[in-house]
């Protein structure tokens, strides 16, 4: 595992506060704030924190691959962009959501097509956040929630994006406004708002359930450990995985907590390999949960550790990816790949600024592309 973007007072920014990101990159002037409210704007899943759910209904064990297989290179999103969030869509293009762009708060999605290997930009969110998590609905919609729009301040808005009409609407407001939050959509179709950071500037523990049905929020049973920065996905048993994040001492955790979505009760999961926070994770083709990338132990900095997990087996190392980055979303394709989408990289000579890069883990041949 490497763990880069060192000295230590590289990373000074990381436990001063969330708008310190955007001061550093001279995109907003909000006033830095205590470490509660740190690079706890600073995301990525959501699920599929940014991540998807259940990696979305066109995947499945056994993806189907052209006869040249996936593309050898990938391209680049049209924008740098970090803190995003990142979901694997029903219409078997992955899309990407907000965050960070050199200019500031970035309010587009862009969609990549798998099988023409480029990047399509969409109409613009009313919102722009960053720090924010994203689920896809069964229709096929996409629920994008919380984070922040002014790097220091929780918000509860949410919207639904369209795929098919390429539309954004408004739906009803979280109960409670969180940053750092994870959400994913269990098997009977609601959404699981996991976690993350709140207006005291705490770690929480609440979890919120929208009904699409009703398009309204309930509560729902308190996850074990509060934390923020963390990634849920619903894995391929049903059950909702809530791995990793950090808590209000800036530590980062490997702890894996998981609910059983019928009973509303949690058990213990087995903890990851590595302690990380603002770090992609998604659930793959192949039905195990992919991590890879974020913030490590003792804040020394972006990783490029990944590892994966099946039900019944528990974690196992990967190969590392061809460059550490943090703040990455993570989704995954229906030829089987997984996405590891922008963030951003170590950077020695100044802060690390958000990229566009992608690089792919392709499980068939268990190594990582450019």
């Amino acid at each position: 595992m490497k763990s880069t973007f060192e000295p230590m007072k590289k990373l000074s920014f990381l436990s001063a506060s969330l708008v310190v990101l955007p001061l550093l990159l001279a995109h907003c002037s909000a006033e830095v704030t205590s470490s509660s409210s740190t690079a706890d704007a600073a995301i990525a899943t959501k699920p599929d924190s940014a991540v998807d759910s259940d990696a979305g209904a066109s995947l499945d064990a056994s993806p189907a691959r052209d006869a040249n297989g996936p593309a050898s290179t990938l391209p680049a999103m049209t924008g740098a962009r970090s803190l995003l969030a990142a979901v694997s869509c029903k219409d078997g293009r992955v899309r990407a959501f907000g965050g960070l762009s050199p200019r500031g708060l970035d309010p587009t999605v862009e969609a990549f097509d798998p099988r023409t290997n480029t990047w399509t930009l969409g109409a613009d969110s009313k919102v722009g956040r960053y720090g924010h998590a994203a689920a896809e609905l069964l229709d096929g919609n996409v629920l994008v929630l919380g984070g922040t729009s002014d790097g220091k301040n929780p918000i509860a808005s949410v919207e639904i994006y369209s795929p098919g009409t390429d539309t954004w609407s408004q739906t009803a407001d979280l109960p409670t406004a969180r940053l750092g939050l994870g959400a994913v959509r269990t098997p009977d179709g609601r959404i699981f708002a996991i976690g993350g950071r709140n207006v005291a500037g705490a770690p929480s523990n609440v979890v919120e359930v929208y009904s699409p049905e009703t398009k309204s929020w309930t509560a729902g049973p308190s996850m074990p450990t509060p934390r923020l920065s963390l990634q849920t996905v619903t894995g391929s048993d049903g059950l909702v995985y809530a791995i990793g994040g950090r808590d209000a001492q800036m530590t980062p955790l490997a702890v894996v907590e998981v609910l059983d979505p019928k009973t509303g009760s949690w058990t213990t999961g087995t903890p990851m390999s590595v302690a990380r926070y603002w770090f992609g994770a998604t659930r793959g083709a192949d039905g195990r949960i992919y991590v890879a990338g974020g913030v490590g132990a003792s804040l020394s900095g972006f990783l490029d550790d990944a590892e994966v997990f099946a039900p019944g087996t528990g974690w196992k190392s990967m190969p590392a990816m061809p460059d550490a980055r943090g703040w990455n979303a993570l989704a995954a394709t229906a030829d089987g790949r997984v996405l590891a989408i922008g963030g951003s990289l170590p950077d020695r000579a100044t802060q690390p600024p958000p990229v566009a890069s992608v690089v792919a883990f392709d499980p068939a041949k268990n190594a990582w592309a450019k």
